[in-house]
């Protein structure tokens, strides 16, 4: 007789609840278009300026990949900074991607971003979920995700995306 939820049996249903628990959500709102905000969102000649340098080469459709690629001449080797597979695309709307970091050990988590049209500006909100359980990817993009949303928008709002110094 089993009692409780879970039985000695029941590890990958208690392995995949636990990834499902934790949840990042950032808001913002960016005085831009949903056309400019997808396009900074998905075209490598914008995520190369705010987006740590990295620029994505994607295909945007269910399958496609979605890589974020370092450039030789900024991070000093090639390859993918993180790597993804598209899981659903609503242009100018909804964009919805796994994300595996390569500068950490962890397995792929997920990304969903948001545009909401709202008169001049449009809301963004970004919600990385599915965590691994224990994984470094959580504590890494806690704070990577206020920074890479705070240069989005001045790049759309100013033309210039920010320079965050990091430390040495």
């Amino acid at each position: 007789m089993k009692i409780g939820i879970f039985g000695s049996g029941d590890t990958k249903l208690r392995t995949a609840m636990s990834v499902l628990k934790t949840k990042l959500v950032n808001v913002i709102y960016i005085r831009t278009s949903p056309r400019a905000l997808w396009n900074a969102l998905t075209r490598p000649q914008f995520t190369r300026q705010y987006y740590v340098g990295l620029e994505l080469q994607a295909e945007l459709k269910p399958g496609g990949r979605f890589d974020y690629m370092h450039r030789a001449e900024l991070h000093g080797r090639p390859g993918a900074g993180v790597e993804g597979v598209v899981i659903e695309v609503i242009p100018r709307k909804k964009l919805v991607h796994s994300f595996e970091p390569k500068f950490i050990e962890d397995k792929p988590s997920r990304v969903t971003y948001e545009i909401e049209p709202m008169g001049l500006v449009c809301k963004l909100s970004v919600t990385h979920d599915e965590f691994p359980e224990g994984g470094p990817t959580l504590e890494t993009v806690r704070e990577g995700w206020p920074e890479i949303l705070s240069s989005l928008k001045s790049l759309l709002e100013t033309g210039e995306a920010l320079v965050i110094p990091r430390d040495p």
